[in-house]
């Protein structure tokens, strides 16, 4: 059976209400600043390094490959530009988009959920009922932490399938997110920085500064699960 530890509190807690939260709308703006500068910045000048770094190879690949270690070494200036790429776009990505505050939590994942398995093949089942509308940082933290889990799964789980439930039930919010990848040593979960991930880390302080859990269930070839539970008022 996988093992589970809710990880321990820290930090101060709020809790998600109409007059507790301000509202996102400054962020969002300060979000889309910053995904233009990104985009506009060094996601254009990575983007033209690696069309030069192209040409370079078409032109010297007949040197190159007299040279293995050289070869080696261009090799791997070329994935490194290229893994850069990636990284700047998944981190434009995962910055709030202004749709969250347009459409709603629930209508933001769904669609990159349906994004997550056309790029990766995952097969993804998503269900939610009778979830409320937040307001907020409440809404934005959620968001947040369902990025994380969901990025996860794209970069470490190998998992064939994906399921992500959020439902209300009376005055509990839940989340869960559960994968069939490879899973991880339950000892990873040990609270200590040399142990627990940032990514982690992160979606713990999340769930509990409003007020809620973070747990996680994992197992070596069996998958993860993480559970999300936070009280809601109305």
């Amino acid at each position: 059976m996988p093992r589970l530890r809710v990880l321990p509190p820290f930090g101060a807690t709020y809790y998600i209400s109409e007059n507790q939260v301000p509202t996102p709308a400054i962020e969002i703006q300060e979000a889309e600043r910053i995904i233009l500068e990104i985009h506009d910045g060094p996601a254009q000048t990575l983007t033209s390094a690696f069309q030069y770094l192209q040409t370079v190879n078409q032109i010297a690949r007949p040197y190159l490959v007299q040279r293995p270690e050289l070869d080696r070494l261009f090799s791997r200036a070329v994935g490194l530009v290229r893994q850069s790429i990636t990284e700047t776009r998944e981190i434009l990505n995962g910055v709030v988009p202004a749709a969250l505050e347009a459409h709603g939590l629930v209508v933001v994942v769904r669609q990159e959920l349906m994004r997550f398995a056309e790029e990766t093949g995952c097969k993804v089942e998503f269900y939610s009922s009778a979830w409320p509308t937040l307001h907020g940082q409440a809404e934005l933290a959620i968001y947040r932490i369902i990025n994380e889990a969901v990025n996860n799964v794209r970069k470490h789980a190998q998992s064939p399938r994906l399921e992500i439930e959020m439902n209300q039930k009376g005055k509990r919010l839940l989340v869960r997110i559960r994968d069939w990848g490879v899973g991880f040593p339950p000892d990873k979960l040990e609270p200590s920085p040399a142990n627990i991930s940032l990514g982690l880390l992160s979606m713990r302080r999340r769930a509990e500064l409003l007020g809620g859990t973070f747990s996680i269930s994992t197992s070596m070839g069996k998958g993860t699960e993480v559970i999300v539970d936070i009280p809601w008022h109305r």
